[in-house]
Protein backbone atom coordinates (compact mmCIF):
# COMPACT_ATOMS: atom_id res chain seq x y z
CA UNK A 1 0.00 0.00 0.00
CA UNK A 2 2.61 2.32 1.07
CA UNK A 3 4.84 1.79 -2.63
CA UNK A 4 1.56 2.69 -4.61
CA UNK A 5 1.14 5.79 -2.41
CA UNK A 6 4.69 6.58 -3.06
CA UNK A 7 4.84 5.58 -6.64
CA UNK A 8 1.33 7.30 -6.92
CA UNK A 9 3.12 10.49 -5.85
CA UNK A 10 5.79 9.78 -7.91
CA UNK A 11 4.38 9.50 -10.88
CA UNK A 12 2.22 13.10 -10.43
CA UNK A 13 5.60 14.84 -9.59
CA UNK A 14 6.76 13.56 -12.86
CA UNK A 15 3.76 14.65 -14.90
CA UNK A 16 3.64 18.02 -13.30
CA UNK A 17 6.94 18.63 -14.52
CA UNK A 18 6.23 17.15 -18.03
CA UNK A 19 3.01 19.72 -17.87
CA UNK A 20 5.01 22.78 -16.83
CA UNK A 21 7.96 22.17 -19.83
CA UNK A 22 5.07 21.04 -22.07
CA UNK A 23 3.22 24.53 -21.60
CA UNK A 24 4.05 27.23 -23.82
CA UNK A 25 5.27 29.83 -21.52
CA UNK A 26 2.91 34.01 -21.68
CA UNK A 27 6.11 34.68 -23.90
CA UNK A 28 6.28 32.35 -26.45
CA UNK A 29 2.43 32.45 -26.95
CA UNK A 30 2.87 36.22 -27.95
CA UNK A 31 4.18 35.24 -30.75
CA UNK A 32 1.95 35.43 -33.78
CA UNK A 33 3.11 36.23 -37.21
CA UNK A 34 -0.44 35.01 -38.43
CA UNK A 35 -1.74 38.06 -36.77
CA UNK A 36 -0.90 40.80 -39.52
CA UNK A 37 -2.15 38.76 -42.44
CA UNK A 38 -5.07 40.36 -42.26
CA UNK A 39 -4.55 43.66 -40.22
CA UNK A 40 -4.46 47.39 -41.56
CA UNK A 41 -1.30 49.06 -40.33
CA UNK A 42 0.21 52.74 -40.05
CA UNK A 43 4.10 53.59 -40.48
CA UNK A 44 5.37 57.22 -38.91
CA UNK A 45 8.88 57.65 -39.47
CA UNK A 46 10.26 59.14 -36.82
CA UNK A 47 14.04 58.91 -37.86
CA UNK A 48 13.33 61.99 -40.08
CA UNK A 49 10.36 63.36 -38.78
CA UNK A 50 10.80 63.27 -35.19
CA UNK A 51 7.38 63.79 -33.16
CA UNK A 52 7.05 64.46 -29.53
CA UNK A 53 4.73 62.34 -27.31
CA UNK A 54 2.19 64.02 -27.45
CA UNK A 55 2.38 64.98 -31.30
CA UNK A 56 2.70 60.83 -31.30
CA UNK A 57 -0.60 60.83 -28.93
CA UNK A 58 -2.70 62.76 -31.81
CA UNK A 59 -1.21 59.76 -34.48
CA UNK A 60 -2.22 57.07 -32.71
CA UNK A 61 -5.68 59.01 -32.29
CA UNK A 62 -6.06 59.43 -35.27
CA UNK A 63 -4.95 56.41 -36.39
CA UNK A 64 -7.74 54.27 -33.94
CA UNK A 65 -10.27 57.00 -35.15
CA UNK A 66 -9.17 55.13 -39.32
CA UNK A 67 -9.53 52.14 -37.60
CA UNK A 68 -5.76 51.22 -38.24
CA UNK A 69 -4.98 47.69 -36.30
CA UNK A 70 -1.37 48.66 -35.28
CA UNK A 71 1.50 51.71 -35.96
CA UNK A 72 4.93 51.18 -36.77
CA UNK A 73 7.07 53.94 -34.92
CA UNK A 74 10.19 53.76 -37.10
CA UNK A 75 12.28 55.00 -34.20
CA UNK A 76 16.04 55.90 -36.00
CA UNK A 77 17.06 55.88 -39.51
CA UNK A 78 20.65 57.62 -40.88
CA UNK A 79 19.02 61.07 -39.44
CA UNK A 80 18.22 61.09 -36.02
CA UNK A 81 17.72 58.62 -32.83
CA UNK A 82 14.43 59.07 -31.40
CA UNK A 83 14.47 56.47 -28.38
CA UNK A 84 16.74 56.95 -25.47
CA UNK A 85 19.04 54.04 -25.10
CA UNK A 86 20.78 53.27 -21.32
CA UNK A 87 23.28 51.39 -23.47
CA UNK A 88 23.96 54.33 -25.94
CA UNK A 89 24.19 56.94 -23.08
CA UNK A 90 21.87 59.56 -25.08
CA UNK A 91 19.38 61.67 -23.33
CA UNK A 92 15.77 61.74 -23.01
CA UNK A 93 14.47 65.45 -24.76
CA UNK A 94 11.24 66.13 -26.74
CA UNK A 95 11.67 63.84 -29.59
CA UNK A 96 14.00 61.44 -27.96
CA UNK A 97 11.33 59.36 -26.02
CA UNK A 98 12.27 57.91 -22.61
CA UNK A 99 11.28 54.15 -21.76
CA UNK A 100 8.88 55.76 -19.71
CA UNK A 101 7.23 57.61 -22.52
CA UNK A 102 7.70 54.88 -24.94
CA UNK A 103 5.38 52.74 -22.12
CA UNK A 104 2.89 55.91 -21.36
CA UNK A 105 2.08 55.69 -25.75
CA UNK A 106 1.90 51.81 -25.23
CA UNK A 107 -0.87 52.46 -22.89
CA UNK A 108 -2.24 55.23 -25.23
CA UNK A 109 -2.58 53.10 -27.82
CA UNK A 110 -3.58 49.90 -26.03
CA UNK A 111 -6.72 51.88 -24.79
CA UNK A 112 -7.30 52.85 -28.41
CA UNK A 113 -7.03 49.21 -29.45
CA UNK A 114 -4.04 49.98 -31.24
CA UNK A 115 -0.89 47.85 -31.42
CA UNK A 116 2.62 49.75 -31.02
CA UNK A 117 5.48 48.00 -33.76
CA UNK A 118 8.63 49.48 -32.96
CA UNK A 119 11.04 49.32 -35.53
CA UNK A 120 15.25 49.96 -35.03
CA UNK A 121 15.88 49.31 -38.70
CA UNK A 122 19.08 46.95 -38.91
CA UNK A 123 21.31 46.69 -39.92
CA UNK A 124 21.35 49.33 -42.76
CA UNK A 125 19.85 52.87 -41.99
CA UNK A 126 21.83 52.92 -38.64
CA UNK A 127 23.60 56.42 -39.64
CA UNK A 128 22.32 58.25 -36.28
CA UNK A 129 23.13 54.91 -34.23
CA UNK A 130 26.31 54.16 -34.85
CA UNK A 131 27.42 57.98 -35.04
CA UNK A 132 26.10 57.69 -30.98
CA UNK A 133 27.64 54.91 -30.75
CA UNK A 134 31.37 55.94 -31.71
CA UNK A 135 30.76 58.41 -29.06
CA UNK A 136 30.35 56.14 -25.94
CA UNK A 137 31.72 53.03 -27.13
CA UNK A 138 34.48 53.77 -29.91
CA UNK A 139 35.44 49.90 -29.44
CA UNK A 140 32.16 48.19 -30.62
CA UNK A 141 31.75 51.70 -33.38
CA UNK A 142 34.58 49.53 -34.92
CA UNK A 143 33.67 46.64 -34.65
CA UNK A 144 30.46 46.70 -36.09
CA UNK A 145 30.09 49.76 -38.56
CA UNK A 146 30.44 48.13 -42.44
CA UNK A 147 29.77 52.08 -43.36
CA UNK A 148 28.78 55.14 -42.14
CA UNK A 149 25.01 53.85 -42.53
CA UNK A 150 25.28 50.39 -41.88
CA UNK A 151 26.31 47.69 -39.38
CA UNK A 152 28.35 45.10 -40.21
CA UNK A 153 25.91 41.64 -40.26
CA UNK A 154 28.44 39.87 -40.56
CA UNK A 155 30.17 39.86 -37.30
CA UNK A 156 28.83 38.50 -34.25
CA UNK A 157 29.69 41.82 -32.27
CA UNK A 158 26.69 43.02 -34.40
CA UNK A 159 24.30 40.56 -33.25
CA UNK A 160 24.93 41.26 -29.09
CA UNK A 161 25.11 45.19 -30.13
CA UNK A 162 21.17 44.43 -31.58
CA UNK A 163 20.53 42.22 -29.32
CA UNK A 164 21.16 44.49 -26.22
CA UNK A 165 18.89 47.45 -28.11
CA UNK A 166 16.50 45.24 -28.66
CA UNK A 167 15.92 44.07 -24.78
CA UNK A 168 15.59 48.08 -24.04
CA UNK A 169 12.89 48.54 -26.72
CA UNK A 170 10.95 45.10 -25.34
CA UNK A 171 10.92 46.57 -21.82
CA UNK A 172 9.15 49.24 -22.92
CA UNK A 173 6.56 47.72 -25.32
CA UNK A 174 5.96 44.13 -23.94
CA UNK A 175 2.82 45.09 -22.26
CA UNK A 176 -0.03 44.39 -25.09
CA UNK A 177 -1.89 41.46 -26.22
CA UNK A 178 0.39 41.20 -28.94
CA UNK A 179 4.30 41.79 -29.26
CA UNK A 180 5.89 42.59 -32.71
CA UNK A 181 8.89 44.38 -33.84
CA UNK A 182 9.90 45.53 -37.35
CA UNK A 183 13.86 44.38 -38.01
CA UNK A 184 14.17 46.23 -40.88
CA UNK A 185 16.76 44.63 -43.48
CA UNK A 186 15.59 46.90 -46.36
CA UNK A 187 18.46 48.18 -48.76
CA UNK A 188 21.53 46.01 -47.46
CA UNK A 189 24.59 47.00 -49.03
CA UNK A 190 26.66 44.02 -49.79
CA UNK A 191 27.19 41.15 -52.24
CA UNK A 192 25.34 37.49 -53.18
CA UNK A 193 27.96 36.38 -50.47
CA UNK A 194 27.03 38.52 -47.33
CA UNK A 195 23.49 38.21 -47.91
CA UNK A 196 23.91 34.43 -47.25
CA UNK A 197 25.21 35.47 -44.06
CA UNK A 198 22.20 38.14 -43.84
CA UNK A 199 19.65 35.32 -43.32
CA UNK A 200 21.44 34.09 -40.44
CA UNK A 201 21.73 37.53 -39.40
CA UNK A 202 18.05 37.91 -39.40
CA UNK A 203 17.25 34.57 -38.04
CA UNK A 204 19.61 34.75 -34.92
CA UNK A 205 17.93 38.21 -34.20
CA UNK A 206 14.52 36.87 -34.90
CA UNK A 207 14.82 33.45 -32.27
CA UNK A 208 16.27 36.16 -29.58
CA UNK A 209 12.89 37.98 -29.75
CA UNK A 210 10.68 34.74 -30.53
CA UNK A 211 11.82 33.75 -26.87
CA UNK A 212 10.89 37.31 -25.04
CA UNK A 213 7.59 37.18 -27.20
CA UNK A 214 7.86 39.28 -29.93
CA UNK A 215 6.58 38.74 -33.50
CA UNK A 216 9.80 39.36 -36.31
CA UNK A 217 8.76 41.76 -39.40
CA UNK A 218 11.17 42.62 -42.28
CA UNK A 219 11.38 44.28 -45.19
CA UNK A 220 11.14 42.29 -48.72
CA UNK A 221 13.80 43.61 -50.79
CA UNK A 222 17.22 42.53 -49.81
CA UNK A 223 15.91 38.26 -49.52
CA UNK A 224 17.33 36.04 -51.70
CA UNK A 225 15.26 33.70 -53.79
CA UNK A 226 18.36 31.18 -52.99
CA UNK A 227 17.81 31.74 -49.28
CA UNK A 228 14.56 31.50 -48.60
CA UNK A 229 14.37 28.29 -47.28
CA UNK A 230 16.74 28.88 -44.56
CA UNK A 231 14.89 32.31 -43.55
CA UNK A 232 13.00 31.55 -40.29
CA UNK A 233 9.21 30.86 -41.51
CA UNK A 234 7.92 32.72 -38.72
CA UNK A 235 8.83 35.94 -40.17
CA UNK A 236 6.58 38.52 -41.16
CA UNK A 237 7.82 40.09 -44.51
CA UNK A 238 6.46 43.51 -45.29
CA UNK A 239 6.60 43.52 -48.99
CA UNK A 240 7.37 46.96 -50.05
CA UNK A 241 9.14 46.80 -54.05
CA UNK A 242 10.84 43.74 -55.62
CA UNK A 243 12.74 46.32 -57.25
CA UNK A 244 14.08 48.30 -54.40
CA UNK A 245 13.47 51.28 -56.80
CA UNK A 246 16.40 50.89 -58.65
CA UNK A 247 15.33 51.56 -62.02
CA UNK A 248 18.12 50.73 -64.82
CA UNK A 249 17.26 47.41 -67.09
CA UNK A 250 20.46 45.29 -65.69
CA UNK A 251 19.22 46.06 -61.77
CA UNK A 252 16.03 45.01 -63.02
CA UNK A 253 17.01 41.76 -64.31
CA UNK A 254 19.18 40.58 -61.57
CA UNK A 255 16.36 41.88 -59.26
CA UNK A 256 13.91 39.41 -60.71
CA UNK A 257 16.53 36.63 -61.01
CA UNK A 258 17.71 36.64 -57.52
CA UNK A 259 14.95 38.78 -55.22
CA UNK A 260 12.10 36.61 -53.76
CA UNK A 261 8.65 37.50 -55.52
CA UNK A 262 5.39 37.38 -53.92
CA UNK A 263 5.04 34.25 -55.18
CA UNK A 264 8.00 32.66 -53.89
CA UNK A 265 6.89 33.79 -50.23
CA UNK A 266 3.37 31.73 -51.23
CA UNK A 267 4.91 28.68 -52.10
CA UNK A 268 6.94 28.88 -49.00
CA UNK A 269 3.77 29.32 -46.85
CA UNK A 270 5.33 32.96 -45.72
CA UNK A 271 2.85 35.61 -43.98
CA UNK A 272 2.82 39.21 -46.32
CA UNK A 273 1.66 42.20 -45.74
CA UNK A 274 1.35 44.31 -48.57
CA UNK A 275 3.37 47.33 -48.51
CA UNK A 276 3.48 48.64 -52.00
CA UNK A 277 5.50 51.04 -52.55
CA UNK A 278 3.75 53.14 -55.02
CA UNK A 279 0.18 52.57 -53.26
CA UNK A 280 0.98 52.27 -49.93
CA UNK A 281 4.01 54.86 -49.53
CA UNK A 282 3.69 58.59 -48.90
CA UNK A 283 6.58 61.60 -48.21
CA UNK A 284 5.37 63.56 -45.05
CA UNK A 285 6.84 66.61 -46.92
CA UNK A 286 4.53 66.26 -49.71
CA UNK A 287 1.66 66.73 -46.92
CA UNK A 288 -0.54 70.29 -47.87
CA UNK A 289 -0.04 70.05 -51.49
CA UNK A 290 -3.89 69.26 -52.60
CA UNK A 291 -3.06 67.86 -55.73
CA UNK A 292 -0.57 65.55 -54.20
CA UNK A 293 -2.80 64.54 -51.25
CA UNK A 294 -5.88 63.92 -52.97
CA UNK A 295 -3.81 61.31 -55.72
CA UNK A 296 -2.49 59.43 -53.01
CA UNK A 297 -5.57 59.36 -51.12
CA UNK A 298 -8.09 58.51 -53.98
CA UNK A 299 -5.41 55.60 -55.89
CA UNK A 300 -5.14 54.12 -52.47
CA UNK A 301 -9.19 54.10 -52.30
CA UNK A 302 -10.06 53.05 -55.81
CA UNK A 303 -7.03 51.43 -57.41
CA UNK A 304 -5.28 49.75 -54.73
CA UNK A 305 -6.08 46.31 -53.66
CA UNK A 306 -4.24 43.67 -51.06
CA UNK A 307 -3.59 41.60 -54.13
CA UNK A 308 -1.52 44.59 -56.04
CA UNK A 309 1.87 44.42 -55.46
CA UNK A 310 4.78 46.02 -57.09
CA UNK A 311 6.94 43.37 -58.71
CA UNK A 312 9.44 42.84 -61.70
CA UNK A 313 7.33 41.51 -64.47
CA UNK A 314 8.67 39.48 -67.35
CA UNK A 315 9.85 42.36 -69.47
CA UNK A 316 11.87 43.22 -67.13
CA UNK A 317 10.09 46.69 -66.29
CA UNK A 318 8.61 47.66 -62.39
CA UNK A 319 5.09 47.11 -62.17
CA UNK A 320 3.11 48.91 -59.27
CA UNK A 321 0.05 46.83 -59.94
CA UNK A 322 1.15 43.35 -60.79
CA UNK A 323 -1.77 41.49 -59.80
CA UNK A 324 -1.01 38.48 -57.66
CA UNK A 325 -4.52 36.46 -57.27
CA UNK A 326 -3.04 33.52 -54.94
CA UNK A 327 -3.12 36.44 -52.58
CA UNK A 328 -6.33 36.10 -50.37
CA UNK A 329 -4.79 37.89 -47.10
CA UNK A 330 -5.85 41.89 -46.59
CA UNK A 331 -3.38 42.74 -44.21
CA UNK A 332 -1.29 46.36 -45.51
CA UNK A 333 0.76 48.87 -44.54
CA UNK A 334 0.29 52.60 -45.25
CA UNK A 335 4.06 54.01 -44.57
CA UNK A 336 4.25 57.91 -43.84
CA UNK A 337 8.18 58.87 -44.87
CA UNK A 338 9.62 62.14 -43.38
CA UNK A 339 12.15 62.97 -45.94
CA UNK A 340 12.63 66.86 -45.76
CA UNK A 341 9.28 67.36 -44.03
CA UNK A 342 10.50 69.55 -41.30
CA UNK A 343 7.99 71.80 -41.77
CA UNK A 344 5.39 69.82 -41.77
CA UNK A 345 2.78 70.21 -38.66
CA UNK A 346 1.46 67.43 -37.02
CA UNK A 347 -2.26 68.91 -37.30
CA UNK A 348 -1.72 68.46 -40.66
CA UNK A 349 -0.69 64.74 -40.22
CA UNK A 350 -3.20 64.17 -38.36
CA UNK A 351 -5.82 65.77 -40.99
CA UNK A 352 -4.58 63.87 -43.75
CA UNK A 353 -4.80 60.28 -41.38
CA UNK A 354 -8.32 60.95 -41.40
CA UNK A 355 -8.78 60.74 -45.07
CA UNK A 356 -6.81 57.60 -45.80
CA UNK A 357 -9.22 54.71 -46.34
CA UNK A 358 -7.39 51.15 -46.89
CA UNK A 359 -9.31 48.44 -48.88
CA UNK A 360 -9.87 44.97 -47.61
Amino acid sequence: MHNKLRFGIWLMAVLSVLLVFARPTQAQAAANPSAFANRQGLLIDLGRHPLSEPDLQRVIQAAADQKFHYVVLHLSDNEHLSFQSKYLKNKATKTVLSPAALKRLVKFASARHVQLVPALDVPAHTGALLRQLKKTHPKDYRRVKLDSQSLDYTHKATVTLVKKLYQELDASFKNQPQRALLLGADEVPGTDNMYRQLTTFINQLNQFQNKRGYTTIVWNDSLLKSQLKKLNRNIVVNYWSQSGNRATTKALTNRRTKRVSVSDLLNAKRTIVNANSYATYYQLQFIGNAANDQYFIDYLRDAYRPYFFNEINAAGQNQDRTYEPRVTTTGTLVSLWGHDAQGVQTSAIVDFIHKLTVPK
